[in-house]
């Protein structure tokens, strides 16, 4: 009896501790257009399909907290206006901004990375 009160007890502790943690999902970035304000103007980059990839990390809100959006070791916290579309911001880079993040029917993650005078969209396809 005290075997399968172990047993129980076990199973409820793994059960309920694998729901609290947020769930963590990584995509391959690759820009599909940017642009960026010089002095002379606006200078419009071509994308050559070489670029390398960024790495993102999409992790689900725990409870009532807002999820983040981690690029390069920076943490976003996500804002969901209730416009459909999400926005991501940091307190500690201010001049970064990542807006319009959404899912495209193929499920194919795309977002804007606005930093400092330059602005990149991205498209994504999850890690497998």
């Amino acid at each position: 009896m005290t075997i399968l009160k172990l047993i129980l007890t076990s199973l409820c502790i793994c059960f309920f501790a694998a729901n609290s943690f947020a769930k963590e999902t990584s995509f391959n970035c690759k820009p599909k257009s940017a642009a960026a304000v010089r002095s002379n103007g606006i200078h419009v980059f071509k994308i050559t399909g070489k670029e390398k990839p960024i790495e993102i990390i999409i992790k689900d809100g725990e409870n009532q907290k807002s999820g983040f959006f981690i690029v390069n070791k920076s943490k976003y916290e996500i804002l969901d206006l209730g416009t459909g579309k999400a926005y991501a911001f940091d307190r500690n880079e201010p001049w970064t901004l990542i807006q319009d993040i959404f899912f495209l029917d193929d499920k194919r993650l795309s977002f804007i990375l606005s930093a400092n005078a330059s602005i990149t969209r991205y498209i994504c396809n999850e890690k497998k």
